[in-house]
């Protein structure tokens, strides 16, 4: 929509749909009141030469007069044809030539046919086919207009019968009506007689005696089984847009069936503000035509339909299922443009355009190749000019005056007719919560009187107004109340909740609790007197850093805070950037969050971030693999990574964002912005996504982020073990910040670990990467953990940047560019304005470097060359209140790892155990140390594993030890603390489960185990599982079954 605007072009809405009749009859061509009993019918099949009449014959004729539950006469006879059999029809039918070579011809046949049926029902399976071929060689070679009611036992089992398949020996099997040989005429007639006295039977049973009854039996389960057609939507009016969306989320919600299908009665019924055009071949009306639907039928069918649609001839594919050559097809197109002027529908050429330009026509090959067994052909379906339109219509009518009105006037009439949409509004819409905006202004004053005084500080009060200015005027209180609220909830039910993104730019969501970052400046304040001093150019970079100091007012112990990060960050330099609030939440407790929030706004009003998966480079090659191996041809290496390039980046499939809610205003429904389908169309899912990618409406709705995270939940296990609040520990603690720099703190040497930094298991700081980082930098300060933090998360920030600039010794780690506020706050202090500040961040943040001016104007303010270029490298930048909530969390879970070790380990095999090795750890150091050594680090698999050993190794090398899996001492997940050893848990045992691990813990809290058979029955171990236990659980020498021997 928005390169349309930008290059002046009108856009026009729609889509190409898989449109299912589900308002066929299953009876037509009947008037009169008959009894189902009473009626007589004649059940037919017939075996051609392939699937069209106007290109194939009939060879086989077979019919049994039916009545009463009774077969009577038969009508059988073979057809000679005119052209040979070919070898496909002689194997399908066992009809050979010769068969057929003494045969009567057609015109011989069928007025004897003709006079069989005379005045009954004709039934047969699929019968639109048989009687559109019957009756179109009957209007051919005899010269009548042959009508008689139809009955379809194919839809008559759709709406009876539940089955995978409804193709008649599978309905023969699942009614068993015993063998048949399928494929001969009289015998499927035979049989087919049979399933229809069934299927009557079942008629009656549900109340139904008359046969002009049978369309009550309808329901929408044929939708799934019915063969889609395409068709073609266009959006006349923003209602239009609205149904639409209403349409497609039925689609996919309701009707998938392998494509996502629109039953015509759910199109009808949101057809306001909707055109519908007749699509390609594929479509109902050219399909229906070449299965000989006559020409009041076809207008019937065109009844439905705004607008006809022709394509040009070489769209159709050499080689097709159809049987159709060009010649037939553009006497198609000519009849079909005779039959719209009749009826005053508009007639237009379109292009079926599936790529842009004719050399894409192999990319879309290629695309095609894995989830296609047959022989790829790709129908040059590319955007033409309107001169290759014109050319292509030619091509199929002589007369240019023709050729114009379809390509250019009856299009330019159609789209004229089409109102000007714009989809999104580009304008936020909250949801209302009636007194959201005062009482978060109440929450904010007061706790930040609480922790400030009143009255506040000026630094303090500035801040507010300006940050509530922007909050409320921007209608963005109600995020921060939603948000509040999901804190609260969260932490009185026992989980902390963590912070991410810039939401701790905001002072606003730091005193009311949605953030553990305080942005002020580094500070001093009293929490008895209320006295604050703060230290605006003092060189520090963290509140946490400043040295203690007592009250100068009361003696107190002056608490210390403030993380230094602009609001602008946020919400922009006019606070008009719409928030993205991202909350860690407990993975154990998001769901939880999330059904929270649904009750709060309703379910209908909530729904989850859809995502679009797009092709990854590896798979991009993987599809050039199979192109190559469906056409039997080897590509040049170029070719190849030409390809895979253009590949890259395509739509694969749906997904949702792991934690993104979209909230939906209660005066809207969600159709007014987006349709809704199942994630990845996964039916079996819980919830519904948003069918556009959230960020396409993120200007429109609100997110909010609450996503799961290992974090709270490591820290919610160890304030169970410890009883100890994470939030009250010092963030000072020196011992704690000395692991980030070496390992004495941990009471082991450097040589023994095989590293001299104590962050194994640390979150942020445990991979080889960031530790490689902390032994080049050896931080000392909080404020340089959250610098190595931004770094770390940043492209090309560390690597060929910053790295550079400390080892060249230009640069300090306190001084380079960590995080995009680093240059906001640099700028500032060096006197440029803060808008232009701003704006270089923004800029740079993203990738997009300084422009000529802006290096001109640094210079001007003697900018250091070094920060000049180190900002032309910069990709991507991390939020520094991001970083600093990150380093927040670490910084806790490595306080306990120094003052609480085996609780620190507990919790995190607990949590991050996944690739523990039971025998390592019960073999002890050297065995540990062994199995590191074998290990290699070819996938994430492997890395994960050494990972585990590495914190096993320096668990082991600090003198603690492991228990083996004890029977009735074991928990099922957690590692128990006993004595200065932890007690392996059941569910590290291997090839044993979360599952059946709680199943033990379960049957073992109802009573102990008295025999391994009595474990065996009371939980769900397999044999294999209980062979296992012999070897490798302490089982205090239970017995292995019941059974007392008496002697």
């Amino acid at each position: 929509y928005d390169l349309c605007k930008k290059h002046r072009i009108k856009p026009i809405f729609g889509l190409e749909a898989y449109l299912v009749n589900d308002s066929d009859p299953l009876l037509i061509n009947y008037d009169r009141d008959g009894l189902i009993n009473e009626e007589q019918y004649v059940v037919v099949d017939i075996e051609t030469t392939g699937l069209h009449p106007m290109t194939s014959e009939i060879i086989e004729i077979g019919a049994v007069r039916y009545k009463n539950g009774k077969t009577a006469e038969e009508f059988h006879s073979f057809i000679k044809p005119r052209e040979k059999l070919s070898g496909f029809t002689q194997k399908l039918t066992g009809i050979t030539q010769d068969m057929l070579s003494e045969a009567p011809d057609v015109e011989e046949v069928l007025p004897k046919f003709v006079e069989f049926v005379s005045d009954s029902v004709f039934v047969a399976h699929n019968a639109a086919f048989d009687y559109r071929f019957l009756r179109f060689w009957v209007d051919k070679t005899i010269d009548i207009k042959w009508s008689v009611a139809v009955l379809d036992t194919l839809g008559l089992s759709r709406v009876l019968l539940k089955l995978p398949s409804y193709s008649l020996d599978k309905i023969v099997t699942h009614l068993g009506l015993g063998p048949f040989k399928h494929h001969r005429a009289l015998e499927d007639a035979r049989i087919t007689a049979s399933v229809l006295r069934e299927l009557l039977e079942m008629t009656q049973k549900k109340g139904l005696q008359r046969l002009k009854e049978l369309d009550k039996l309808r329901k929408t389960s044929i939708v799934k089984q019915a063969k889609p057609y395409h068709a073609t939507i266009l959006v006349q009016t923003r209602e239009g847009l609205k149904n639409l969306y209403k349409i497609v989320s039925d689609a996919h919600i309701k009707y998938f069936h392998g494509v996502p299908r629109i039953p015509r009665s759910i199109l009808s019924r949101h057809r306001n503000g909707l055109l519908v055009g007749t699509a390609c071949i594929s479509g109902e009306i050219i399909q229906e035509i070449l299965q000989g639907a006559d020409d009041s039928e076809i207008e019937d069918k065109l009844a439905f339909y705004d607008y006809i649609e022709i394509m040009p001839l070489d769209l159709l594919p050499k080689k097709n299922d159809l049987g159709i050559t060009r010649s037939r097809l553009k006497d198609i197109y000519r009849k079909l443009y005779k039959i719209g002027e009749k009826l005053s529908i508009p007639v237009v050429m379109t292009g079926d355009v599936h790529f842009l330009d004719p050399e894409d026509e192999k990319l879309r090959r290629v695309l095609q190749a894995p989830q296609s067994s047959r022989e790829i052909e790709q129908p040059a379906a590319y955007l033409r000019t309107t001169e290759e339109m014109l050319n292509a219509a030619k091509e199929i009518f002589n007369d240019e005056k023709t050729c114009k009105k379809i390509v250019i006037h009856f299009p330019k009439s159609i789209a004229s007719s089409i109102k000007e949409i714009q989809p999104l509004e580009k304008k936020l819409h909250t949801p209302v919560i009636e007194g959201a905006d005062d009482q978060v202004r109440n929450w904010t004053f007061q706790r930040a009187k609480e922790l400030y005084g009143d009255p506040l500080p000026k630094i303090v009060e500035e801040r507010l107004d300006r940050e509530l200015k922007a909050i409320i005027s921007h209608g963005f209180g109600v995020l921060y109340y939603i948000a509040k609220k999901m804190v609260d909830k969260s932490i009185s039910d026992g989980y902390i909740v963590g912070s991410r993104g810039s939401v701790g730019s905001s002072l606003v969501a730091y005193l009311i609790g949605i953030t553990e970052v305080n942005p002020l400046p580094p500070h001093y304040s009293c929490p008895n007197c209320k006295y604050t001093q703060f230290l605006i150019k003092n060189g520090y970079g963290s509140g946490f850093d400043l040295p203690p100091k007592q009250c100068p007012k009361c003696g107190s112990d002056l608490v210390r805070n403030g993380q230094d990060i602009p609001f602008e960050t946020f919400l922009g330099l006019q606070g008009e950037k719409v928030p993205d609030i991202d909350l860690n939440f407990s993975g154990d407790y998001q769901e939880k969050a999330h059904k929270f929030i649904e009750k709060l706004f309703g379910r209908e009003h909530v729904f989850r971030a859809g995502t679009i998966n797009t092709i990854a480079t590896r798979t991009a090659y993987g599809y050039v693999k199979a192109y190559e191996e469906k056409t039997n041809r080897k590509l040049r290496r170029a070719e190849s990574e030409r390809l895979a390039k253009a590949l890259t980046g395509v739509k694969r499939t749906t997904g949702q964002h792991p934690g993104g809610l979209m909230i939906i205003p209660n005066d809207h429904e969600v159709y007014d912005f987006t349709p809704i389908q199942y994630p990845a169309n996964t039916r079996n899912s819980k919830v519904f996504t948003t069918h556009f990618e959230y960020e396409s409406i993120h200007d429109d709705l609100v997110k909010i982020d609450a996503l799961g995270h290992d974090n709270p939940t490591f820290l919610k296990i160890l304030f169970n073990i410890t009883g100890i609040n994470p939030m009250d520990i010092p963030m000072d603690d020196p011992a704690t910040l000395s692991i980030f720099s070496s390992v004495d703190a941990l009471g082991i040497k450097a040589d023994d670990l095989g590293m001299d930094v104590g962050t194994l298991g640390i979150p942020e700081f445990g991979t080889q990467f960031v530790r490689g980082m902390l032994m080049e930098t050896r931080p000392k300060t909080f404020a340089e953990l959250v610098r190595i933090s931004g770094l770390s998360h940043g492209t090309d920030v560390w690597l060929n940047n910053a790295r550079n600039w400390i080892r060249s010794k230009q640069a300090t780690l306190s001084q380079v560019i960590a995080c995009r506020d680093d240059i906001m706050n640099y700028l500032v202090k060096k006197g440029m304005d803060p808008a232009k500040a701003f704006r270089i961040m923004e800029n740079v943040r993203k990738g997009k470097g300084l422009k000529e001016e802006e290096v001109t104007h640094l210079k001007e303010l003697k900018v250091p060359k070094w920060f000049i270029r180190s900002c032309q490298k910069i990709k991507y930048l991390f939020p520094k209140a991001h970083a600093a909530a990150y380093v927040s969390m670490a910084f806790r879970i490595a306080y306990f790892k120094v003052h609480y070790p085996l609780a620190f380990y507990s919790a995190y095999f607990t949590l991050k155990g996944d690739e523990f090795d039971l025998e390592a750890a019960l073999g002890g150091l050297e065995d540990a140390k062994k199995k590191l050594v074998a290990l290699t680090s070819e996938s994430e698999n492997s890395r994960a594993k050494e990972t585990t050993f590495e914190v096993m190794i320096e668990m082991l090398l600090r003198g603690f030890s492991f228990l083996p899996v004890n029977l009735f001492k074991s928990d099922a997940s957690q590692f128990l603390i006993e004595g200065g050893k932890l007690r392996i848990p059941f569910n590290k045992l291997p090839n044993l489960g979360n599952n059946v691990a709680e199943s033990i813990v379960l049957a073992r809290k109802q009573k102990p185990f008295s025999s391994l058979e009595d474990l065996s029955k009371r939980s769900k171990l397999n044999k294999s599982h209980i062979e296992m236990f012999k070897s490798m659980v302490e089982l205090e020498n239970i017995p292995d079954s019941e059974q007392i021997s008496l002697f």
